[in-house]
């Protein structure tokens, strides 16, 4: 139970803090806060007055005492209030009227609701809209609060849950962070590798690689065209040549991955980056510029695995005649990024649990997972069985996956051929603690690996395509990411140590699976941590005891 002083710490700077950031407001006049049987209301005017000139009323200054706030922390407050960010109302508006915008405000409209108890999304979707649109006093708290059209209420119980479990997660980073670290140091004194005389894999492969290859695909069962990026290498090896499939994630496109497709096909194999036509760059773009309702294709979920099989089936029919059967396609790797995480994952065997996504997605305060968003979507489709898995493909690397809700333990423990999970510390949209230490425990493959970097923050590159994604990613979260080009090399090393022991069978490759490896390319102030199956038992420990109450124990299958 909170004292009386973190009670209103929480109620007014912690609230008002986590609303700027999440896209909420407040009452046109009045704020009316609701925690147990107290009910109490704070003038609108009081917090403009004291944005606008640092004036602290009667009213005003009792909420202050009664919370402790020190001199800089409503300093803080008042910067919180001030704050103008660089939205474009028109993209906002199309964005908030998607279903995943919906979604998002149905959310929201739990904590912050009309007097009474009803959802507020209506009202706070017009107050964002409005704000945004203001480009005299912009997109700032403040402006938000006056742009309601009626008074509203804070439910603060939901709200301190929802803290709670921000801050849960926040504390649960942390100790992964400190467990990988001490996990993977303790495997590096125990090594005698010297490193010294060892090629270097983040330098381009022997084997060069042609310039990207584009066709058309169209898949008339389900009258579906896309294009395929395909990266060749230049000089083929001897023998079968293997192949890997590259599923680029959520408002992305293959051109995202060229250095991984070039780094890839000079290590000798032919890697082929599928367009998701209803999840990509140009879906986004469609969405921004009013030419679609929906961020993305609800029947993605079932597309863009079939996209894999679809592409390797294509492989398939084009070997002799244009690969002189050079491609070895009983033995293919997947790569996933975020939603191609999720892709990965299906064509490598996990299976849906409709229960499970029930039970996630209808608690009325869900866990600091934006990644839900998504998921929960998935009970609007129709409620069968969803396998598919594809029997060519025997290794999948995935990197900040899209994963936990929809398949859940039992989906995931169908998932037995070697595995790399990538997460990163500052991953907003699919937390390492929650999306992937639970897959990392789940999938029972012998050859698991858990690749944790700390600073990632979901992007392979800063979302500099779209100013406007920037700038919500930006209002959403405080978004810092690694720098592109180090992450780069991050992922096109691993991916090239990971394919060539576990799909090639290279074993002279082994020596890169190791954390002393990673520890002696990582940069210092962007540490990796490399971690296998050996960790499990003590990253489900730190799970559990951060996990709320409300969310089941973790075990290992």
């Amino acid at each position: 139970m909170l004292n009386f002083t973190k009670k209103w710490y929480s109620i007014l700077f912690v609230s008002i803090s986590y609303f700027c950031f999440s896209l909420p407001s407040f009452a046109a006049e009045k704020i009316n806060i609701i925690w147990q049987s107290l009910r109490l209301t704070l003038e609108v005017n009081s917090l403009e007055q004291f944005a606008n000139e640092g004036i602290i009323n009667q009213e005003l200054e009792f909420y202050f005492q009664a919370a402790g706030l020190r001199n800089d922390q409503q300093e803080t407050l008042r910067e919180i209030l001030v704050t103008k960010y660089p939205i474009d109302g028109v993209q906002l508006s199309k964005f908030l009227n998607t279903p995943t915008g919906e979604i998002l405000l149905e959310r929201l409209g739990i904590l912050v609701s009309l007097p009474g108890g009803r959802n507020g999304k209506f009202l706070l979707r017009g107050a964002l809209i409005q704000a945004a649109l203001d480009s005299e006093k912009g997109f700032s708290l403040i402006n938000i609060l006056r742009s309601l059209a009626t008074d509203i209420q804070l439910n603060v119980e939901e709200i301190e849950k929802t803290l709670d479990y921000q801050q849960r997660l926040a504390l649960a980073t942390n100790s992964l962070t400190k467990n990988a670290s001490e996990l993977s140091n303790k495997n590096i004194t125990q090594s005698n590798i010297d490193y010294t005389n060892i090629p270097d894999i983040r330098k381009q492969g022997t084997y060069g690689f042609n310039p990207v290859t584009i066709i058309q695909l169209t898949d008339t069962n389900r009258q579906r065209s896309f294009n395929l990026h395909l990266y060749q290498p230049k000089n083929w090896q001897p023998g079968k040549t293997p192949v890997i499939i590259v599923s680029h994630g959520l408002g992305s496109d293959p051109n995202d991955f060229s250095s991984l497709g070039k780094q890839l096909a000079s290590y000798g194999f032919l890697v082929a980056i599928p367009q998701h036509i209803g999840s990509d760059q140009e879906q986004l773009e469609n969405m921004l510029n009013g030419y679609s309702r929906e961020l993305y294709d609800l029947q993605e979920f079932i597309n863009r695995p079939l996209d894999i099989t679809y592409v390797l089936d294509e492989l398939e029919r084009r070997n002799k005649q244009e690969f002189n059967n050079r491609l070895n396609l009983d033995n293919v790797g997947v790569i996933g990024h975020s939603f191609g995480g999720y892709t990965a994952l299906s064509v490598a065997g996990a299976t849906w649990d409709f229960q499970n996504i029930k039970n996630y997605c209808d608690r009325q305060v869900w866990e600091a997972n934006l990644s839900m968003l998504l998921q929960c979507q998935t009970l609007d489709l129709p409620r069968q069985k969803y396998s598919f898995r594809d029997s060519r493909v025997r290794a999948i690397a995935i990197i900040n996956p899209v994963n936990s809700v929809i398949f859940g333990s039992q989906g995931l423990s169908k998932i037995d051929i070697p595995i790399i999970i990538s997460a990163g510390t500052n991953d907003p949209a699919t937390p390492p603690i929650i999306e992937q230490i639970r897959t990392f425990a789940w999938v029972k493959s012998e050859d698991k690996y858990l690749f944790v970097m700390q600073g990632q923050a979901h992007f392979l590159n800063p979302p500099e395509k779209n100013n406007q994604i920037n700038n919500l990613i930006n209002l959403l979260v405080d978004f810092k990411n690694v720098d592109d080009n180090l992450f780069t090399t991050y992922n096109n090393t691993k991916s090239v140590a990971f394919f060539q022991f576990h799909l090639a069978k290279n074993n002279d490759y082994e020596i890169y699976l190791q954390p002393s490896y990673w520890q002696q390319i990582s940069d210092a102030n962007y540490p990796i941590y490399w971690l296998d199956k050996s960790a499990v038992n003590e990253l489900v420990k730190t799970y559990n005891r951060f996990k709320p109450a409300a969310i089941p124990t973790l075990s290992p299958n």
